[in-house]
């Protein structure tokens, strides 16, 4: 079997593409997205009736003057992971007022974007010869995973709730991470994390040197969870030797990969750690993510049923 693996996307409609594409570039049979699929940001495109309608993002303010404009417009925010609604003032002073109405407007784009990109999935690839494994992430709203299990009878697989049989080796897979700055709507603290673990870990049935992790949140003390350290006010902190980087992935996590020694740790959530890592026997990898940039990053992880084949990073 070969994996090609990738994490992180945020909402980038280009990376998706990216992804779907892989199967024929690599002539994979398992495609594997897994963690935070949705994207940040929700940019209104403003009606005034004058014309013309005004949006902007980043500080940047546009006039789209026609129809053309403004799906060219919608169309590059996709491409970065943002969302977009086409409102009226009315509509934006409503909104203003009601961070409520924001939030379900959010949602909604979000699980919109997902039932359209895994709608181009299933187009693009036959999902009962090539295994399509789907997989929220930390950041992800709760109705992101209805909108992925929608697509179950369509082949679509969602791991969370189950083992996945890949080629004779058990798939386990875990979308919490350790408390972040952020607040997101799936944390745990170590403890949590642990207890969740061994209750998964107590769902293999075969050999657990066998198994594949795919989980999230990285070991820590690793190559593949060091971030930018923050100060109090969410500042990224530099001095002479640059950036001051620390690691940020789960003690928790750790301990399990060293107690039972997996075949394969699958993890992501820090988008500044590409690379691998070992603990102990365990192949523990991060393909990281540049998704504003329209770049696709991934592993691919050739499987025997004994072993880790092969294993290499693509990007593009």
């Amino acid at each position: 079997m070969r994996i090609f693996y990738s994490v992180d996307v945020h909402g980038a409609e280009t990376v998706w593409r990216k992804w779907i594409s892989a199967i024929s570039i690599y002539e994979c049979n398992c495609l594997m997205l897994c963690g935070d699929l949705a994207g940040k940001a929700l940019v209104p495109i403003i009606d005034y009736g004058k014309g013309y309608s005004k949006s902007g993002y980043f500080g940047r303010e546009v006039k789209l003057k026609n129809e053309e404009e403004i799906v060219d417009w919608e169309r590059k925010l996709a491409n970065g992971g943002v969302y977009s609604c086409r409102i009226t003032s009315d509509e934006l002073k409503e909104m203003q007022k009601n961070p409520d109405l924001v939030d379900q407007i959010m949602k909604r784009e979000v699980v919109q974007r997902m039932r359209n990109w895994l709608d181009l999935l299933c187009e693009k690839i036959d999902t009962s010869q090539v295994k399509s494994i789907v997989m929220p992430g930390n950041d992800d709203p709760k109705e992101l995973d209805e909108a992925i299990k929608e697509y179950t009878d369509r082949g679509i697989i969602y791991p969370t709730d189950k083992i996945v049989d890949l080629e004779g080796h058990e798939l386990i897979s875990h979308e919490y991470v350790t408390p972040t700055p952020w607040d997101t709507p799936r944390e745990t603290d170590e403890k949590g994390m642990e207890k969740m673990l061994e209750e998964k870990v107590g769902w293999l049935k075969g050999d657990v040197h066998n198994s594949i992790w795919n989980i999230h949140c990285p070991p820590k003390d690793t190559d593949i969870d060091a971030a930018p350290k923050l100060s109090a006010d969410l500042k990224i902190s530099s001095g002479v030797g640059g950036v001051e980087m620390v690691h940020v992935g789960s003690q928790a996590v750790r301990d399990a990969i060293e107690k039972y020694q997996p075949m394969l740790g699958l993890h992501g959530h820090i988008h500044e750690s590409s690379g691998f890592t070992f603990i102990g026997e365990t192949l523990c990898i991060n393909p990281g993510s540049e998704y504003g940039e329209g770049l696709l990053r991934g592993f691919i992880v050739e499987l025997t049923p004994e072993k880790v084949e092969k294993y290499w990073k693509v990007q593009g």
